[in-house]
């Protein structure tokens, strides 16, 4: 039995890396209420840096993200901010006016981070490369070593040559958790293919199933399996996905 078991989480961990791995979008919104995506960036090397305005070592780091930004803005570096709960609007705008912050900041939840990371490390930064792929987590301070390891050859790579609208695809991954889905809503683009995996880590009865009927999709949803539908998006609009019991609910926004 301690076998089964014992297999059962090396398989569980497996999936669950696999799944945070490849294209991720990510929707959001600065301290200044301009709604952006992590998608927008893409062809720049992102780096998603969790935060808080309560945390040393996260002020601490930030004069040196500052500096990383101004540097190495010319060759593709993308730096964005996101704050950790519990953390207040106004206390963060104080702290990016003192800080003269030269990158986004948004508010972020828990939910943001645990999105690419379990972590439970403040703070953590998140390197994704041109390709909009998770390719570093770094928890604790960006070391300069590390920044030259781990992120220079990110921005040594050359800038992706975007394929024929015909043959592009858009991956996305959703993870159904206690809580519901991981993101609840999910950005795509009209007319062109759409892969999205969903990855179950509850055993509660709700999402084992997962429909999304303007696609006329159900599929079911094993706990721990890696389920991916395919479909191209043929009309703008927002679209929901629901589990069998339609207590879970999420979103699919095509433009």
């Amino acid at each position: 039995m301690r076998k089964i078991i014992l297999a059962f989480l090396v398989l569980l961990s497996s999936i669950a890396a696999s799944a945070q791995s490849g294209q991720k979008d990510l929707a959001l919104k600065d301290i200044y209420g301009r709604a952006f995506k992590l998608s927008d960036y893409r062809g720049k090397v992102v780096l998603l840096n969790f935060w808080a305005t309560w945390c040393p070592p996260c002020r601490t780091e930030i004069p040196d993200l500052i500096k990383l930004q101004r540097q190495y803005r010319k060759a593709g570096l993308q730096i964005i901010g996101i704050t950790y709960p519990p953390e207040k609007l106004s206390s963060v705008r104080t702290f990016a006016k003192r800080a003269r912050t030269n990158y986004p900041l948004a508010l972020g939840t828990e939910s943001t981070k645990e999105y690419f990371t379990s972590s439970d490390v403040l703070p953590v930064t998140v390197a994704v490369d041109r390709r909009g792929e998770v390719r570093e987590i770094i928890d604790g301070i960006l070391l300069p070593e590390e920044f030259d390891e781990k992120i220079k050859p990110l921005l040594a790579a050359p800038v992706p040559v975007r394929n024929t609208r015909n043959s592009e695809s858009q991956k996305v991954t959703i993870r159904v958790t206690s809580s519901g889905y991981l993101p609840t809503s999910i950005r795509l683009r009209k007319g062109i293919k759409a892969e999205v995996s969903f990855i179950r880590s509850t055993e509660l009865t709700c999402g084992t199933e997962i429909r999304i009927p303007a696609y006329g999709i159900s599929r079911s949803l094993p706990l721990a399996e890696l389920v991916t539908v395919s479909f191209t998006p043929s009309q703008s609009g927002t679209f929901k996905i629901t589990c069998g019991m339609n207590m879970f609910r999420g979103s699919i926004v095509v433009r």
